[in-house]
């Protein structure tokens, strides 16, 4: 919008007296551009030729009345405000005139210049006033027609996005169950000839068997992690909380993964804060979480390396917890650090990939880190790692004890 101090603005006098005309160009010149016409066919030219705002008519001129004048204009150029100035007329005609829109206003002869420079300045802001007006109400108008047109890609959108909801659904079942049944298979079958033949198999038999059943297990590992991962990213996740004891979350910790540390000849060393409040937490995602970190360690860490876990009250934050898994281990490769928790991310070096669970250094397909962000987002904390590449990692989770704390 223009501002009124640097726009143009174009007075139009009419009148059939060479004087009058002249008296009003003086008094305005200063102030706007001032045209003049001395009969409606001037008028009319003018009004083609050039930008006009504002009109200032006699009632009395040939052929003419200004009322009928200003009639006429208020079809052809809508937006000019009209004022009417006459030394006789009869005063009904005027108020019907403003009545009816013919007129913004009306001025006596013989006026006074200060009172007249008042009305056309009134008139000036008007029709700017209007203008602005008219300006807003389109640009509001436009904005309402982007806005429909967002909101009804916003409808497309969650249509989509409900179907694919639908769809992901249904392939987690499908997937699930054509996984998970000739998992199934195997494990019994394997179940069954270890048992036919046992005392009958050779080392070699024996330890072939065991190789199909540890392979199993890891693919069934692989899948639960798959299906978690999309079980709780939906809008359908939730939390099962439950009153936890650290101590029974640690001890929990301890038994799940100590078949993989006595494998690695590693310890895990527990040190819990005393004092801890119980946790109001869905202990199971917690747990899992922890899981996650350890064995992470774990895979991480050299045969006989020492990680610990640790449990204390939050340096900052009143009510929350903080839990810390240490090692000592390879650490993480500094192109690979702002990508640890995302899902499927395990290295950039994919030489060092493998589906093993214990092999010291190797990685899987890079589901669990991304896991544990999740069950530790839905709790309302958070999980960071810190690390120096041969100097072993940090895994740091902060976590609200009760859902009040967050």
């Amino acid at each position: 919008m223009l501002d009124p101090q640097v726009r143009e603005q174009t007075l139009l006098v009419i009148d059939d007296e060479r004087d009058i005309l002249d008296a009003v160009w003086r008094l305005f010149r200063k102030d706007y551009v001032v045209l003049r016409a001395d009969s409606i066919e001037r008028a009319r030219t003018l009004l083609d030729e050039n930008d006009v705002q504002v009109v200032l008519a006699d009632q009395r001129l040939p052929r003419h009345t200004g009322i009928e004048f200003f009639s006429e204009l208020r079809t052809s150029y809508p937006e000019i405000v009209r004022v009417l100035f006459t030394g006789y007329t009869n005063i009904d005609d005027v108020v019907d005139a403003i009545n009816e829109g013919h007129i913004y206003r009306y001025i006596a002869k013989p006026w006074r210049p200060a009172e007249l420079k008042l009305f056309i300045a009134q008139a000036f802001e008007y029709y700017w006033q209007r203008r602005e007006r008219e300006e807003l109400v389109e640009a509001l108008g436009e904005a309402n027609t982007r806005l429909e047109e967002a909101n009804a890609g916003l409808t497309h959108a969650n249509t989509r996005l409900e179907e694919t909801d639908r769809l992901r659904t249904v392939f987690m079942e499908v997937v699930s169950h054509e996984l998970n049944t000739p998992i199934a298979i195997i494990n019994g079958y394997t179940y069954l000839l270890k048992n036919e033949l046992e005392g009958t198999l050779s080392g070699v038999s024996e330890k072939s068997l065991s190789r199909v059943e540890a392979s199993a297990g890891r693919l069934k590992g692989i899948s639960d992690n798959i299906f978690k991962v999309f079980n709780d990213e939906g809008p359908a996740a939730t939390l099962r909380l439950r009153e936890t004891a650290s101590r029974t979350l640690a001890q929990s910790l301890h038994d799940h993964v100590e078949p993989f540390l006595l494998r690695r000849q590693q310890r895990l060393v527990t040190q819990l804060e005393e004092g801890l409040p119980e946790l109001e937490i869905d202990p199971e995602k917690v747990l899992d979480a922890l899981v996650h970190l350890v064995m992470n360690a774990i895979k991480f860490s050299r045969d006989g390396e020492t990680i610990s876990l640790s449990m204390r009250a939050h340096s900052e934050r009143e009510d929350w917890i903080t839990m810390e898994v240490v090692d000592h281990g390879i650490g993480i490769a500094t192109e690979d650090a702002s990508h640890v928790f995302s899902a499927f991310f395990s290295s950039f070096n994919t030489g060092h990939h493998s589906s093993g669970d214990f092999e010291f250094g190797k990685r899987g397909i890079g589901l669990g880190l991304s896991v544990t962000r999740r069950f530790v987002e839905m709790h309302g904390g958070s999980v960071s790692a810190r690390s120096e590449q041969g100097q072993g990692s940090v895994f740091t989770i902060e976590l609200p004890s009760s859902q009040r704390a967050r």
